[in-house]
């Protein structure tokens, strides 16, 4: 297998309701894609998150997130009109997500899509509760008493809530009977969304590759039904645990990306069935789990990253000539800069090797010259953003802002993805042979 693909989070597609959505945006970006002959799209994780909407906090690691949903079938449907929606406060910046606003605007949608068709009867939405049951009821009651503590950490709910007692959750389970619901409706229609989205992406040849983070946050539904759900101390429950975690991710995924980021330094395990089996790659999972900061690189030998081999703290595994042919490869993780913001951050001394590894110091040259020399590689995948393609500057970086409030909000202008990128990227594909159904 040798082929190459694109990091592209969901919620930086481009779209009139403030935050990418699974609908017409993702398809026409999967149309992009195979047009450049590119067969992997790695879309980051689509959990629903907590109140930071950061992608790596997760409520639960089965659910979706309801941001992403798509309203236009429910336009079609007659819930609300297009002239409704747009009066609603999406936010003005169409280069950053309003998160706050985006998601006041969204819920207040998705209650009118639950108004007039949640209590209607519908043998999917039934048939889907029962298929989920045994994640979806502790999910929606987690999500409906996390609304009702205000978005507070799981710690500040109280003993009795916290600790689930049977009295306590009882009661909640009465009064927030509607809400628990609701949230059950929002998966559904997200994951009848997210069927679509991955039967389309199939049928062009595209590969989805999500993305889980190793250790679960504090306040998530896994933690909350199971305080041991992160422990590494015993590799049986260890095991058991992740393989139901790989089942799900099977279901959603063509290939599974698992991250761990431990004192500055990360790794990431890549997952595919036919490249390994759930055993083998849980005990992967479990030297992972237990290495040290020092220690990840080895444990995590399919990590590298083009940006890691250059500056004070380089490793040479990051240089793309050490590459082997089982490798996947990055330009940078989603906390690293651009390749053009990068490059101006760096030292004289650094930046001319940098300049020499990729053969020019014309900055108008710099970030494709990068690409170019990642796709020469023997890298079974290498990937790149979106934004590196489009050659675009720091303020187009995905995370690792001084303020932490600007990560994440990065979006992907419409129209930026011309034909005439298609065919640069598709040509590159073919001259180093990473083009092609794989």
């Amino acid at each position: 297998m040798r082929t190459s693909g694109v990091v592209m989070p969901i919620f930086s597609l481009p779209s009139d309701f403030g935050i990418g959505t699974l609908g017409r945006d993702a398809c026409d970006f999967i149309d992009f894609l195979a047009s450049a002959d590119v067969h992997v799209w790695e879309i980051m994780p689509i959990c629903h998150t907590d109140s930071s909407f950061s992608p790596h906090n997760a409520l639960c690691a089965r659910a979706g997130n309801p941001l992403l949903i798509d309203l236009q079938p429910f336009v079609d449907q007659g819930v609300f009109s297009s002239r409704e929606l747009s009066r609603m406060d999406w936010g003005r910046d169409r280069a950053k997500i309003s998160y706050s606003k985006v998601a006041a605007a969204k819920y207040k949608a998705l209650e009118m899509v639950f108004d007039a068709l949640g209590s209607l009867p519908d043998s999917s939405f039934d048939r889907f509760r029962e298929d989920n049951q045994d994640w979806l009821e502790d999910y929606a009651l987690f999500a409906a008493i996390y609304e009702q503590f205000q978005y507070l950490p799981l710690p500040l709910w109280g003993d009795g809530v916290a600790r689930r007692s049977h009295a306590e959750l009882d009661r909640l389970r009465i009064r927030l009977d509607r809400r628990i619901r609701f949230y059950e409706y929002l998966q559904y229609l997200f994951y009848g969304q997210w069927g679509q989205l991955r039967r389309y992406a199939a049928q062009k040849g595209v590969r989805l590759m999500g993305s889980m983070t190793f250790e679960l946050p504090e306040t998530s539904v896994e933690l909350w039904t199971d305080p041991a759900a992160n422990d590494v101390s015993f590799r049986d429950a260890f095991a058991d645990r992740w393989k139901q975690r790989l089942a799900w991710s099977r279901r959603l995924y063509d290939i599974t990306k698992v991250y761990r980021r431990v004192d500055g330094e990360e790794v990431f395990a890549f997952y595919e069935p036919t490249w390994v089996t759930a055993d083998d790659f849980c005990e992967t999972l479990l030297q992972i789990g237990r290495a040290s900061a020092g220690d990840l690189a080895a444990a995590g030998r399919y990590t590298h990253a083009f940006q890691k081999g250059f500056g004070e703290r380089a490793a040479a595994r990051h240089l793309p000539h050490w590459y082997d042919r089982t490798a996947i490869a990055y330009v940078g993780t989603c906390s690293d800069d651009t390749i053009r913001g990068w490059i101006k951050t760096l030292d004289k001394a650094t930046a001319q090797d940098v300049n020499e590894y990729i053969g020019t110091a014309l900055p108008r040259d710099q970030a494709w010259s990068v690409l170019r020399t990642m796709w020469l590689s023997q890298a079974a995948i290498v990937l790149s953003p979106v934004q590196d393609f489009l050659e675009l500057g720091s303020s187009s970086r995905l995370s690792g802002f001084e303020n932490p409030a600007d990560n994440w909000t990065w979006r992907l202008r419409r129209g930026s993805l011309t034909n005439r990128l298609a065919q640069r990227i598709a040509r590159m594909n073919r001259l180093f042979d990473r083009g092609g159904r794989q």
